[in-house]
């Protein structure tokens, strides 16, 4: 069995758990959390330009909060980024074509699914129940819980302790620097799906602009 897209093969021989981040890989949720950090960093009168909202793409809104716009009051002003966050995501949320789809035939051929993601659970479960994905998922990982969230390879490695595969027997789809970052670090092969070209400097295993491109095939 393989993922496939264009000239790119990757054989999912001895693989045995597939994990996916969430925003940007499985849904398009993106905007929404730029639209409730923006508004919110006004708010506390913090101006944050286009390349410092980027470059917190796929990291957790604590880390934005402490490191951009203040190291003071940070559960307060992080719950109000998820709340605005929250309160948006039933209309502004949508499924990036195809995800559903490979996640259901992943599991029905066999391998353990799981989601690592920087988002809040709550966020987490509203996708899951966007996605109609409740039955296939394995494992769930909030790196909101975690001592230390993406870049660090803590997440992923959480992830695989909980699912109790090794590193060599698990691929992970991701979108952006951080969680890129985050699952090579923790030594698992990964399939890119961002669409910035500096994502190509990473030791990828496939690249794609978008999950929607890659689809699973038997044999070759």
């Amino acid at each position: 069995m393989f993922l496939s897209f264009e000239d790119q093969q990757l054989d999912l021989k001895g693989i045995e758990a597939v994990i996916f981040d969430l925003d940007g890989t499985l849904v398009e949720s993106e905007p929404v959390w730029a639209e409730a950090k923006k508004y919110i960093a006004n708010r506390e009168k913090v101006h944050v330009s286009k390349k410092v909202f980027l470059a917190y793409e796929g990291r957790s809104v604590a880390d934005f909060v402490k490191e951009v716009i203040a190291p003071v009051n940070v559960p307060l002003i992080e719950e109000a980024i998820i709340e605005r966050a929250l309160s948006r995501y039933d209309n502004n949320v949508q499924e990036i074509p195809g995800a559903s789809d490979l996640i259901k035939k992943l599991s029905k051929n066999g391998f353990a699914v799981a989601i690592c993601s920087s988002a809040p659970k709550k966020a987490i479960e509203k996708c899951i129940k966007l996605l109609r994905i409740e039955t296939f998922i394995n494992t769930v990982v909030s790196t909101e819980t975690l001592i230390r969230g993406k870049p660090d390879k803590f997440p992923y490695v959480e992830t695989l302790r909980l699912l109790n595969v090794s590193s060599k027997n698990a691929i992970v789809f991701e979108d952006a620097a951080a969680g890129l970052t985050s699952s090579i670090a923790a030594g698992i092969k990964t399939v890119c799906v961002g669409s910035h070209i500096e994502l190509h400097m990473f030791p990828c295993k496939m690249f794609a602009n978008s999950i929607s491109d890659i689809y699973l095939v038997e044999g070759m």
